[in-house]
């Protein structure tokens, strides 16, 4: 061999070893396949590993992290090919990624694995629900309902797209048998006030705070609708009276003088809402009536219309210890 060829072939060896070797002098798919295998032991000393991943994903997916929620998610159905939560999960996460088609797939797999399970047809209607395709959403929470008829979950969220359809004689009733009288004229309240129809929703507030005084959310809105409408007045130049301020339209209820919008707790559905829902409705579920909220009860404790803090409502996925935490980590 020349001396020329000689070099060459050093040099090409040396560049190949450059290339595969780490500044440490490891080479780098030596050290990613000992990475892996050793996740994998550790995860073979895991008890119930697929259920520590789905608790671990649902975690990730409230705190806001869907790369980490959907690997998750994925290995659990690796291991666990007909799991409906993971199935969801999944759908969830192409929904919020804006791959609805994608998403559809995914909640119509789900309910094709398990056609009676109304976390899944909840689940489903929620989503034709944040589109505002409100006869299929209907008609799937419907089938919900007839599957678990004491689920007022299931119940609340039908009224809530039974009345944004426009039928609030059908949509209150629902409401009332889900969450109590004063709470659905207020939900009524304020559907109507997010179309617009502000004559409408005040005589729902009002109603809402004639059936329950204490109703602190319903006496802010009640007086939230007249200041707008006055502006609207004052603006069209129909009323040459000054914009009144808060206080003075709080005089009625003294409890609200203070009230400030950030302080309020809304139950409202918006099309934003409803991904949180589907992503902590089935965790909280309570058949008894005594586990409704404390706060104005205006809509089941275990229906929230926006996803929680993970920091702290949750402080860990699915009440881990902190080993069990551990455990987890090690496998990333």
């Amino acid at each position: 061999m020349s001396m020329t060829r000689f070099t060459a072939v050093i040099l090409i060896l040396g560049m190949l070893t450059g290339c595969a070797t780490s500044s440490r002098g490891w080479p780098s798919f030596a050290k990613r396949d000992v990475e892996a295998r050793q996740a994998r032991a550790n995860r073979k000393k895991l008890k119930e590993p697929s259920k520590l991943d789905l608790a671990y994903a649902k975690w990730q997916e409230q705190l806001g992290n869907m790369t980490e929620a959907r690997e998750r998610y994925q290995r659990v159905l690796h291991d666990e090919p007909q799991s409906i939560e993971a199935l969801l999960g999944l759908a969830r996460m192409d929904q919020l990624a804006g791959r609805m088609s994608e998403a559809e797939q995914g909640f119509r797999k789900a309910l094709k694995n398990s056609p009676n399970n109304p976390l899944v047809l909840d689940a489903l209607g929620q989503f034709y629900a944040a589109q505002e395709k409100w006869p299929q959403a209907i008609d799937i929470l419907k089938q919900g309902l007839q599957t678990a008829p004491n689920d007022d979950v299931i119940r609340f969220h039908l009224a809530v797209v039974t009345a944004k359809s426009g039928d609030l004689v059908t949509a209150k009733p629902l409401f009332v048998n889900s969450i109590g009288e004063a709470e659905a004229e207020y939900n009524l309240g304020l559907i109507l006030h997010d179309q617009g129809k502000l004559d409408l929703a005040e005589q729902h507030f009002f109603q809402a705070v004639v059936k329950k005084p204490t109703l602190e959310q319903a006496q802010y809105w009640l007086s939230e609708i007249r200041i707008e409408k006055e502006t609207k007045n004052v603006l069209a130049g129909t009323n040459s009276r000054p914009r009144p301020d808060m206080q003075a339209l709080s005089g009625a209820f003294p409890s609200t003088t203070n009230l400030q919008p950030s302080a309020i707790v809304e139950h409202r559905l918006s099309p934003n809402d409803m991904l949180g829902i589907q992503q902590t409705a089935a965790q909280q579920r309570s058949p008894n009536p005594a586990t409704r909220a404390s706060v104005a009860g205006a809509v089941p404790a275990n229906a929230p219309t926006v996803p929680r803090p993970a920091s702290i409502f949750n402080p860990t996925p699915g009440g881990l210890t902190p080993q069990q935490l551990e455990q987890l980590s090690n496998q990333r």
